[in-house]
This record gives structure tokens, sequence and C-alpha cells, in this order.
């Protein structure tokens, strides 16, 4: 039976170590994914209409050997769909959390366990805000696909709304901004040769690759025509800053992907979902974040739950926070509008997918459904950060 440890447990006092409290993801497919009832998947059978799967054979097996406990065992469903999906897994005596791949993958490179895995376990290693990871099982005799087991982390993760917990207004929207731009700092300061991850990506040639790369994913699922991204692919291309040093770039940097502390003062207990992240310029993971950022948006902008409860007053401004960054991470932030429009023309190129399976009827959710506008949207907002409208 196949399964590979994650590092040694840290001590039973690490704030990090604790339930999540995680709500639906807003740039997921699944978030408005339909319930089943009673349908065999896999490795588990759904029991109930919407999230909850006993754990059956030879799973159950399979992680009481591994984590050394008897079970049984419960997956409650967290979020899933073209991002990887991420379950509570519990038993009397423990909670912990499984990720396991979608049934529908975009990109299949996206939704590698092992690799996920490995990243979390050199983090462990580091002082980055991650969960632990627990197990590791790539035997498909006992999963469809290679699953995940980590610790679960007690936090919140915010779209539209401040968790009553939280006294609101200007001074949490500003903890908050400052907790996430301290969290990522500590993340692109990290020394990832001596964590292990040397040849976890190719750093050489990152910003080189990126329109070139991009433009070919989309070709391979094009349905329509999308006013901007070629222009935009010009100009990134003409525009494209100096490489910089690498970093671990998370990928998918944005409020929800990071679990907060449950009180004030706001701290990030743990950033999660790194199915996307890579060694390259970490400056694209400040892009995402500051063009989701605030205020600063158009009246009608695209993707609007995605850090939402950044906007309606009194957070500080894109140029504050990245300033805050500058300092704590040691990076210049003179290229900033380039790489918040090459974030946006990027998450735009890869949801395009999600996009294009609704139209083929393979995903049909109002996730899916609303890229309709949304693509456009991000197109239409990198355009801004770029200068061409």
């Amino acid at each position: 039976m196949a399964f590979t440890l994650g590092p040694p447990a840290r001590p039973p006092g690490d704030a990090r170590r604790h339930e999540v409290e995680k709500a639906p993801r807003t740039t997921s497919a699944s978030a408005d994914a339909p319930s089943r009832t009673r349908v065999k998947i896999g490795d588990v059978t759904a029991t109930s209409a919407s999230t909850t799967e006993h754990v059956t054979e030879p799973l159950a097996s399979w992680l009481t050997h591994a984590l050394g406990d008897p079970g049984p065992f419960v997956l409650d469903r967290l979020s899933g769909g073209n991002s990887n999906e991420t379950l509570m897994l519990r038993s009397p005596t423990a909670r912990r959390v499984l990720r396991r791949p979608p049934h529908d993958a975009i990109d299949a490179t996206a939704h590698d366990m092992g690799r996920e895995h490995r990243l979390l376990t050199a983090l462990a290693r580091t002082d980055v805000p991650a969960p632990a990871p627990l197990a590791l099982c790539d035997d498909l005799d006992v999963v469809p696909a290679p699953a995940l087991v980590m610790e679960a982390v007690r936090g919140v993760a915010l779209t539209t709304d401040m968790p009553a917990s939280y006294a609101g207004g200007p001074d949490t929207t500003r903890g908050m901004g400052d907790a996430i731009i301290d969290a990522m700092a500590l993340l692109h300061r990290a020394d990832w040769r001596a964590a292990g991850l040397g040849d976890f990506g190719r750093p050489d040639g990152f910003l080189d690759r990126q329109v070139g790369r991009w433009g070919r994913q989309l070709e391979r699922y094009r349905v329509r025509d999308l006013q901007w991204h070629a222009e935009l692919g010009a100009w990134l291309a003409d525009h494209r800053p100096p490489a910089g040093t690498p970093g671990i770039l998370h990928g998918d940097f944005h409020i929800d992907n990071c679990l907060l502390s449950t009180t004030e003062p706001i701290a990030v207990a743990a950033i999660i979902d790194w199915e996307m992240a890579t060694i390259g310029d970490p400056l694209l993971d400040l892009g995402l974040f500051l063009a989701f950022w605030g205020d600063d948006r158009p009246e009608a902008p695209a993707m609007p739950k995605v850090q939402a409860v950044s906007r309606g007053g009194g957070a500080p401004s894109r140029a504050a926070l990245a300033e805050r960054y500058a300092e704590r991470s040691g990076r210049s932030v003179e290229h900033l509008d380039w790489y918040m429009a090459l974030a946006f023309w990027k998450l735009a190129t890869i949801v395009e997918g999600a996009y294009a399976q609704y139209v083929s009827g393979a995903l049909r959710t109002p996730y899916a459904r609303d890229l309709e506008h949304d693509v456009p949207r991000l197109l239409a907002e990198a355009a801004g950060f770029a200068g061409l409208r």
C-alpha cells in the first residue's frame, strides 16, 4: 500500500493546527455545482443531497495505515470543480483536509497532488504560513487519482463580507490588507533552494515565456473572439520588464486563498490552494492581488465577488500596499501596472477554458455561465492597467 508521509508534525501549540472555516470559493466552477444524491464517486460514496461522503475501502484502510487513525472517516466537501477539490476529512478523533483533482480538469498540470505535496513539505521547513502535509496517496488501486492529506487550519477565507468577530470599518480592512501583504512578502523572501525546490520550476526566462505559453493555451479551447486579448499580448511582450530575482510564485494569490485569524488583530493563519505554484517571478502574485483590490475598479468589475470585502470605502490604496510589499520583500514595484495587466490577461486566458466547457455543455454552473461576461471584463481591466483604453 503506497503512501508518502509529510514532515514531522508541528508542536501541539502551533496556532495553525486547527479547524478550517473556509467559505465556498468564488473563483472555482464548483462553488455553484449541483448537488448529488447517492452516487458512486471513485473512492467515496455520497450520502447526502449536498456535501457529505462516507469513505469506502480501500481508501479507509490506506488512511488508517498512513495516519494511525482507525476511523471511520467521513468527507465534507469544502470546494471542488476546476480547482482541486478540497474536503474536510473527519474521524471520531481528528479533522484533517483531503485534496484531490476534480473529475473534469481544464489543465492537468494544475492538478498534480505530488507536486503540491512536495511544495508543502518544503514550506514546512520555512516560516511561511501553510498547511503541513500529512500523507500522499499515489496508489491508483486505492484512489482514482493521487490524493493529498494535510492538517486542517483554523481560519476564515473571506469573499464579500467581514466575519462578525471582526470590528469592521477602515481599520479592519487596513489590517487585513497589511497582514496579507506581509504573508506574501514572507513567501517571496523564502529561500526556495535551501527548502529543496531547486528543480521545482524553470525560473530562467519565466517572463519571456508567459505570453507565448498562455496564447497557445487559449487556442486549445477558443470558442469566440476576445477583444483586447491579442492587443494585450503584444503590449505585454513589448513592455516586458527586466527579470528580477526568482522566488516561490503561488500563482493564484487572492484574499480567499488566505485563511485569516478568526479575531483581530488579523494575521494570516495559512496560505492555501497551491496547485498553480512554481518558481518564477513572484511579482505576478502581487499583480493579481492588487488588481482585484479596493475601490479603484469599474462599476461592473470582473468576478465581482473576488476580494469584494476590500471594496466599500476605507481600504488602503494599491500604492500604499505596494509600498509596504516593497519594504518587506526588498523587491521593486516599479512595473506594477505591467504585472497587474499580465495577471488579469493570464487569468482571463485560463478561465476561458471553463467557459469553453460551458459552451460545449460539459460544465453547467452559474460560475461558468458568468464567464461569458467576466472574461471580457478581465481583459478590459487589464487593458486599462496597460493604458490601452
